[in-house]
């Protein structure tokens, strides 16, 4: 029998590390404006000859760089994507892997015990609320990740006549950003730790939306839900906690919510055989959080017990779902 299946798989997640190496040592920076030859991508990098060679022989490999001549440049994507500054940049979150890389060692360690292990026994978002630098990169992080997904959220569901929507949990405010940009009625409210909101502070103001996207400082598990808002969103939330926690969070939404309120969660959805990427990401829960990816029939059946209705799915980019439900009134 052929081996390379199980051989493809094995030797997968090296793959995943180079990527972090390169965004790291700014390799796709360096290839930003131009090509370069090896010697003197090498110089720029700060690099030994051969490790340069062989990162490059494997970005090459994966489709992120391509020949030019005797030197090498940036694939489309790779200069979309893995190029700092750039709108769409992912490296924040790929970036987020040299120090917290996903290791046979933490999964078993999440296996024994169950509970976040990324951070060896301390809690995530404790330890995101104690120190400011942990938080900044993992909420950079998220935020990489959000940018494109917020922009198709934005596109696939509809907010006509919505004037206030509280993002719960909502870090950097990428997403709030990319909603009050395509609704120009809608105030967005980020609600998240103190320490996070000074982050997405930064991002709103940068971002030119600050006269309808404010931050408050708060938590969601201890503090009442604000009122005053039609819309509730919850990107990414939800498969941070035990499915319990998450009924929790939505009925909670349901009662701050006046009649005829939205509801709007934002996630990878899974099904029983993938796919695969998207189960792949319940790893990510298992040693980061207390949560798992979502069904979306499990979804539906915690909306509607927490008394929502007209719960839809609508598919918003690449792997991400929205899920809309509505307050009965």
């Amino acid at each position: 029998m052929d081996d390379r299946r199980i051989y493809d798989y094995y030797i997968a997640g090296r793959q995943s590390a180079a990527l972090a190496a390169g965004v790291r040592v700014g390799l796709f920076d360096a290839l930003a404006e131009g090509p370069l030859a090896l010697p003197e991508l090498a110089r720029r990098l700060a690099a030994n000859a051969r490790g340069t060679r062989i990162l490059v022989r494997v970005l090459l490999a994966m489709g992120l760089l391509r020949r030019a001549g005797d030197a090498v440049e940036l694939a489309d994507d790779a200069s979309r994507f893995l190029v700092r500054g750039e709108p769409e940049w992912l490296g924040g979150l790929i970036d987020l892997e040299v120090e917290n890389f996903l290791a046979p060692a933490t999964v078993l360690r999440s296996l024994e015990r169950d509970g976040a292990s990324i951070y060896g026994a301390e809690d995530p978002w404790q330890a995101h609320a104690r120190d400011p630098e942990r938080a900044r990169a993992f909420t950079e992080a998220m935020h990489s990740i959000s940018v494109l997904p917020a922009a198709a959220l934005a596109r696939a569901v509809d907010l006509r006549g919505r004037v206030h929507l509280l993002d719960v949990g909502g870090g950097s405010g990428a997403v709030a950003i990319e909603l009050a940009r395509a609704w120009p009625e809608l105030r967005c409210t980020v609600w998240d730790l103190a320490t996070v909101c000074a982050l997405a502070n930064e991002h709103i103001e940068a971002a030119g939306f600050a006269a309808r996207v404010t931050t408050l400082a708060g938590d969601m598990f201890r503090d009442r839900f604000p009122e005053g808002c039609d819309a509730v969103l919850f990107a990414q939330i939800l498969h941070d906690w035990p499915p319990e926690t998450g009924r929790e969070l939505v009925e909670r939404a349901f009662r701050a919510l006046p009649p005829g309120g939205l509801v709007l969660i934002h996630e990878k959805l899974i099904a029983p055989d993938g796919p695969l990427p998207n189960a792949l990401v319940d790893l990510d829960m298992l040693v980061w959080t207390e949560g798992q990816q979502w069904q979306f029939d499990e979804l539906a059946a915690l909306l509607e017990g927490a008394g929502f209705r007209q719960v839809e799915r609508q598919h918003s980019s690449g792997y991400w779902t929205a899920v809309i439900a509505r307050k009965p009134g």
